[in-house]
């Protein structure tokens, strides 16, 4: 006999797909370098004109940091940690239903197949192969019926979204910090808090771009065109607002 026909059936795992899975945390690193930027370059821009200190631009920017981080992290935690508890839900009672009612579930995975092609007879052969072997078998129902992978509820890389997410947070916040550590004026260093905010939103969309293979060039401009509407919005918010409260404008960012 040969080795194929000797094989334990199991669900198809590749190089690829993991691959893919690692890549697909790009997410969670535009987001949490996007928010980092903008989030603390709104804070210290307007602590930096209206305070003059720099000693109030490096508090009110390591708050900014540390709480955003922290909270970035632990909210991403707890969005996958739900999200992986209705994706298990949903597994789970898909094997009820498969077993109080396998006539009926059988006949539901035939008509997919046969929805994808196959004819009726061939249909009712591939299902009754994989009836034979239970994991396979749900994993098939539950990617048909509901569109998802079962192994989107395995919670052993739970941790590395949050990461991902605190961490390029916490460095989208550096970059506009780091413009008032040099020799420049508070007015001076505000305008370079501005572009060095540029500058990391570009490398990031940058970035995003060599793993999507869109150009380059062209994300990191559509990264950091978003990031300059969002902070422009802001501004205008900041202007405006305040006044028909009988309030001063908010200075620059804040």
């Amino acid at each position: 006999m040969t080795e194929s026909s000797n094989a334990q059936p199991r669900i198809p795992d590749t190089l690829q797909r993991r691959t893919l899975e690692k890549r697909r945390s790009i997410r969670e690193v535009v987001f949490g370098m996007q928010d980092g930027i903008l989030t603390t370059l709104g804070i210290i821009t307007g602590v930096g004109v209206a305070e003059g200190e720099r000693s109030a631009v490096f508090i009110s920017g390591s708050l900014a940091l540390f709480a955003g981080a922290l909270s970035m992290g632990v909210g991403e935690y707890l969005g996958r940690k739900a999200e992986r508890e209705v994706v298990q839900a949903t597994i789970d009672m898909e094997r009820r239903e498969m077993e109080t009612d396998p006539q009926g579930e059988f006949t539901e995975q035939v008509a997919y197949y046969k929805l994808k092609g196959f004819s009726a007879q061939e249909a009712e052969m591939i299902v009754k192969r994989l009836t034979q072997h239970p994991e396979i078998y749900l994993y098939e129902m539950v990617r048909d019926e509901f569109g998802i992978d079962p192994r989107e509820a395995d919670g052993t890389d739970l941790l590395r979204g949050p990461f991902a997410m605190s961490g390029s947070f916490a460095i989208g916040s550096l970059l506009p910090i780091l413009a008032f550590t040099l020799p420049l004026s508070v007015f001076a260093s505000t305008l370079t808090s501005l572009l060095f905010a540029l500058v990391g939103l570009f490398a990031v969309g940058y970035f995003a771009g060599t793993l999507s293979e869109r150009s380059p060039i062209g994300k990191g401009l559509e990264v950091a065109m978003y990031g300059c509407i969002v902070f422009a919005l802001s501004y205008l918010v900041g202007h405006f607002i305040p006044p028909l409260f009988g309030q001063a404008p908010a200075p620059v960012g804040g």
